[in-house]
């Protein structure tokens, strides 16, 4: 048995983290990957989600959050993430239970290539508000550039 704590590093795109989460390896008994809330995850999760059943050629995701943060594990099979900050973008192959990736606020975001039978967990720093998305892609540059710095909606 071989204990791997957690390990994380920075990527090209600002504030993106990816995480190696600490696990066992067991070869006898099966191997184990375990996060605690407010230790091994950068927020304290207000929900999660799974998706799955995506077919390869399919796209999720494809947006950017005012003030959501999400933490995303491909609990099973393999997905890619692309993170895009506005000038730098990033891919991330995620495909094994013990790697995840967290997406700060205003980072677009979009998940593809996923392989038959994989399932993608996300777990996001609030409830499902409409109004913290932002869907368009032209949008989301416009607003990293400065030319629009409104705020979410209801702020």
């Amino acid at each position: 048995m071989k204990i791997v704590e957690t390990q994380c590093r920075n990527c090209s795109v600002n504030g993106v983290r990816v995480y190696e989460m600490r696990h066992v390896v067991d070869p006898l008994r099966g191997h184990l990957t375990v996060g605690e809330f407010g230790r091994d995850l950068p927020f304290v999760p207000q929900r999660f989600f799974i998706t799955y059943g995506i077919p390869t050629k399919q796209t999720r995701g494809e947006h950017a959050h005012w003030l959501c943060e999400q933490f995303l594990v491909c609990v099973h099979g393999r997905c890619c993430v692309e993170v895009d900050d506005g000038e730098h973008r990033e891919q991330i192959t995620l495909g094994h239970p013990s790697l995840g990736i967290y997406v700060p606020p205003m980072v677009w975001a979009a998940e593809f290539k996923h392989e038959p039978g994989s399932a993608l967990m996300v777990f996001a720093s609030r409830p499902y508000e409409p109004e913290d998305y932002i869907r368009g892609y032209e949008e989301f540059v416009s607003l990293v550039k400065g030319s629009n710095l409104r705020g979410p909606p209801s702020a």
